[in-house]
This record gives C-alpha cells, structure tokens and sequence, in this order.
C-alpha cells in the first residue's frame, strides 16, 4: 500500500502545513499541534512536535527517494505507473470539510492528490473507523485530561475498537504506553509519554493537525483572571477564586 512505506508517510505530515490549516479554517483559533498529546497538556512534548516540521521541499525529496517521482504532465507523483492518489474519508460538516480541504490543497503542492469523501459522522465511525477500511480518515478526538492513550493506539486493543495502531513495529510504542500507564510518578509517566512522542513523529501513522480551544469572554471590571490552558472546559474556572470586582467608588 501507499502507507507501508514510513519514508512517504513522514513525508506527507512534512507537507501540511498546520499553521495555515488553523489560520484558514479557525481564523488562529485553535492551536498547530503536531504530536498525539495535545500542547496544553503537562506531557507534551516540544521536541517531538519539532522532529519532521512542515517542509514541503523536503517532503518532495523523501517522496522522489521512495520512488515516486513527479509525472511533469499530470504534477501527480506516480511509482510503476501506479498515480499518488488518495481517498480520505471525512465527517460532512464544519470543520470537517474545510480542514480536509486544506490538506487536499496542500498535498496537491507536492503531487499527491486527495479525494475526499464526505459521510455522516454515525456512518463514518460505523463503516469505516471502527472496521478500519479507509486509506486516510480525518478525526477528531477528544483525549481528556490525562496523556494515556493506550486506547488508541496499543496494538493489543481488539482490532474492532477505535484503535490506530499498526499491527507489526509497534513493540517500542506499546511498551511507553505500557510503562506510562503503570508508572505512578510523574517523573517516570513524563520520561515514557515523550518518548512514545518521539516515537510517533518518526513512525507517522497519522497527520496530527490542531488542538482546540476554549475561548470565553470576561467583563473588563472582572480582575484577576488568570488565561491559563486548558484540557476540559471546566479549567477556565481553575482561579476563579482569584476573580474580583472593585466595587469601591
């Protein structure tokens, strides 16, 4: 397949560029966030979201050095005669469809084409996630508070889950996740989430794109708000003990 290749499947993450996908379809209001672990949570790990950066020239020459070459008559890159083409599967809503869009554009730039199929959401987990019969999907996931993912990407959970995990080379990844759910200390839990980080970036299963946020309005004459991140909604009340109003004259 298209993806058996880690060299073509780092290739494509090197070609997104997430800070335009934000800046076009959240108008900067959501966070560029290339790692599994979102960047407001106390595991996330800067190095690995810096390991393969967005570099489309970059992208290009991996892809050339996995032999597929760009065809100058189509601009598609193609192996064996075989064309670079896609399917991408996808929720028929908002974002959805605008950020699916966006990575279309942008793998086009490097000769890889993207057909997007748009699905109701019900069908799309049904059909499609949860039977794993897609060659891209585009997802949303909620990964709460804590940076366990074992879930979702152990290659020991049933196969009929919502799991991503690749079923062979996985013994690196599924150990950090092991250590980092059984470890106790944050210390140890940290040491094995950065590097199931940085194994991530390296293995590319998936295009990490953005972290959402959570924006509220507060009155000027409310002092002492503190504009910490968040994981859960509940978080932007953290310091509301520090919240006053002068009601002096």
């Amino acid at each position: 397949t298209f993806f058996s290749d880690s060299k073509v499947r780092v290739a494509l993450v090197q070609a997104i560029n997430r800070q335009r996908v934000v800046s076009d379809v959240f108008a900067g209001r959501a966070d560029a966030d290339p790692t599994p672990i979102p960047t407001a949570d106390w595991a996330y790990s800067p190095a690995a979201a810096n390991l393969h950066p967005y570099d489309p020239a970059a992208a290009g020459t991996a892809l050339d050095a996995a032999g597929w070459v760009l065809d100058p008559s189509s601009k598609l890159r193609t192996k064996k005669g075989v064309p670079l083409k896609v399917s991408l599967v996808a929720a028929d809503s908002y974002p959805n469809q605008q950020i699916a869009a966006a990575i279309a554009a942008q793998l086009g730039e490097i000769g890889v084409e993207l057909d997007v199929k748009p699905l109701p959401a019900s069908k799309l987990l049904q059909d499609y996630l949860l039977t794993h019969k897609y060659q891209m999907a585009l997802i949303s996931i909620d990964v709460g508070p804590d940076p366990d993912q074992y879930s979702l990407w152990h290659s020991g959970i049933d196969p009929a889950t919502l799991n991503f995990a690749y079923a062979r080379g996985w013994g690196l990844i599924d150990k950090d996740l092991e250590d980092g759910r059984a470890a106790v200390d944050p210390p140890s839990r940290l040491a094995a989430y950065i590097d199931f980080q940085m194994l991530m970036a390296d293995a590319a299963p998936a295009i990490f794109i953005y972290a959402s946020r959570y924006e509220y309005a507060v009155s000027q004459r409310v002092h002492g708000v503190h504009m910490n991140k968040a994981i859960d909604p509940y978080e932007r009340f953290q310091y509301v003990t520090d919240w006053y109003v002068n009601t002096t004259a």
